[in-house]
């Protein structure tokens, strides 16, 4: 193996995208995140999956911040995002949008995220790093996820979860359960 030139590296990826085409449109509700380095995370995968943007609720940092900056490497600058400082209205504005909502939370009726059917046009809730996403917040959603954890803790960090989710909604579907 050798490495690859950027001009051989955006080839590549142009080839996946035409060959792999998403097949939903995708936001991301971030929920009263407390991490600026969450957030600038969300801002690459937001990048990477061509997602429609990104909406910060609650007290979730928001740019200008120096740490979600450097984290999202300019990302912050090339993704659209919105801020709501109520998350009722910021889910309110998803909806009327035509958004599905779903979280990503381990709840009761949550399903495997491989196993989901996810609608083409999707929004992921991301909830608090230490509380979840709260009842409020789901109570608004459309259905729920979760990521199955074969170690001992009990999840991963949000912005891992939500890249290995929008993967999934926007490649994968829905797997046939065993």
């Amino acid at each position: 193996m050798q490495p690859m030139r950027k001009v051989e590296v955006k080839r590549l990826f142009e080839q996946a995208a035409a060959r792999y085409p998403p097949r939903v449109e995708l936001a991301f509700l971030l929920q009263s995140l407390e991490d600026p380095l969450n957030v600038g995370s969300m801002f690459r995968i937001a990048d990477a999956c061509c997602a429609r943007g990104l909406v910060l609720a609650g007290p979730t940092p928001h740019p200008p911040h120096p740490e979600i900056d450097r984290t999202s490497r300019g990302h912050d600058r090339r993704v659209d995002w919105r801020r709501f400082v109520q998350v009722e209205e910021a889910l309110a504005a998803l909806k009327s949008e035509g958004y599905h909502l779903l979280a990503l939370e381990t709840v009761k009726g949550a399903r495997c995220f491989l196993e989901y059917d996810y609608p083409e046009k999707l929004c992921l809730v991301l909830g608090n790093e230490s509380r979840g996403v709260y009842g409020s917040t789901l109570s608004h959603c459309d259905g729920a996820v979760f990521v199955p954890m074969y170690g001992k803790g009990p999840s991963m960090n949000v912005h891992v979860a939500a890249a290995l989710v929008a993967y999934q909604a926007m490649l994968g579907g829905a797997a046939e359960p065993p």
